[in-house]
């Protein structure tokens, strides 16, 4: 007979489809200090920031555009300035700005927050908190409920200046997020059911927005299929598809989603042999194929890296990255090597 624990994080409500953005209004209502956080690239090239701070009206306290890839320290520091006093915090952007947003949460005492996600890398959704030490190179964090935002906005025209090989690349990181919570530890009713589905919908939406960027319809499925694909990440493990490319994107500068496009094809062909069997053949049923096949035909057509050599990581560098895994340490070696 099954049996465990689901553990609910503070997600409390999520505004999606067309015209999204507007809710904002009535979430940001009885606040004094909404301060925004964004990345200069989205704050200065597109008018997704300057709509939201239109949106928050007076209740606009300033914005912080200076987050940045994988999230530095020193950002976030910044940030946290800047932000001090703010009663709703207001992350507008990709997983590196959310989790900054996050970040600087902790530090003031965890107001109120609003993710309005531009990519499909899932942060919005989760406790745990990515933060990249500049000094050395390396990404570290802390995991904490009370960092996960109790509003998530999904609007798909937030969405239509993204680049597209950070949007599909994001689709794949989405996919690593389905398909490592399915394979994880034991069974779980509700997670099982909605990551394999997760994974459906990524095959079948992530070439058809390649092949129109501009289909806002296809776009929303995207964000529904990558929200059910990390629907309980407190109930779900991250695998070493997710670790090695924590390790790696940090220290390489390897965008984050890329590194799921790089290291989950050859994680599925080492781990492949120690599924229980039952849960390969219905991943395999929901993918149409052998999953670490079907992963990498799909990088392959979406146009994305699928190497670490395509980012200048020595050879040489792989096996002290593998020794850091420990236990794991065979298995890290051996993707790590397929992979480059």
């Amino acid at each position: 007979m099954i049996s465990g624990t689901h553990t609910f994080l503070p997600t409390e409500r999520v505004h999606f489809g067309s015209g999204s953005l507007e809710r904002l209004r009535e979430e940001a209502a009885g606040y004094g200090r909404a301060f925004v956080v964004a990345s200069r690239t989205l704050n200065e090239r597109t008018d997704l920031v300057r709509r939201v701070e239109a949106v928050l009206g007076e209740a606009h306290a300033g914005t912080f555009d200076g987050i940045s890839q994988h999230t530095p320290g020193s950002a976030v520091e910044r940030a946290a300035e800047l932000a001090a006093g703010s009663d709703l915090l207001v992350s507008v952007g990709g997983g590196s700005v959310i989790d900054g947003t996050k970040a600087v949460a902790a530090r003031l005492g965890y107001p109120r927050q609003v993710a309005i996600p531009t990519t499909l890398s899932g942060a919005e959704w989760a406790h745990r908190v990515g933060v990249t030490d500049e000094r050395v190179g390396r990404k570290s964090g802390f995991a904490d409920p009370r960092a996960v935002p109790p509003v998530v906005v999904l609007d798909p025209a937030a969405t239509s200046h993204t680049p597209m090989e950070l949007w599909l690349s994001t689709g794949i990181r989405a996919l690593d997020h389905a398909i490592e919570g399915f394979l994880g530890r034991g069974a779980h009713p509700v997670t099982d059911v909605l990551g394999l589905e997760g994974a459906r919908r990524l095959f079948e939406y992530l070439p058809r927005s390649k092949r129109d960027p501009g289909d806002m319809e296809v776009r929303a499925e995207l964000q529904i299929a990558a929200w059910i694909s990390y629907f309980a990440p407190f109930n779900t493990p991250m695998g070493l598809s997710h670790e090695l490319g924590r390790r790696i994107g940090a220290s390489y500068n390897v965008p984050h989603g890329v590194t799921s496009c790089i290291t989950l094809a050859p994680t599925l062909e080492r781990v492949k042999d120690e599924v229980p069997i039952g849960k390969w053949e219905a991943l395999a049923e929901a993918l149409g194929g052998e999953p670490d096949r079907r992963v990498a035909e799909l990088v392959r057509s979406l146009e994305l890296p699928d190497n670490l050599r395509q980012f200048g990581i020595p050879g040489e560098d792989l096996e002290p990255i593998a020794r850091e895994f420990g236990a794991a340490a065979d298995d890290a070696r051996a993707i790590l090597h397929r992979a480059w």
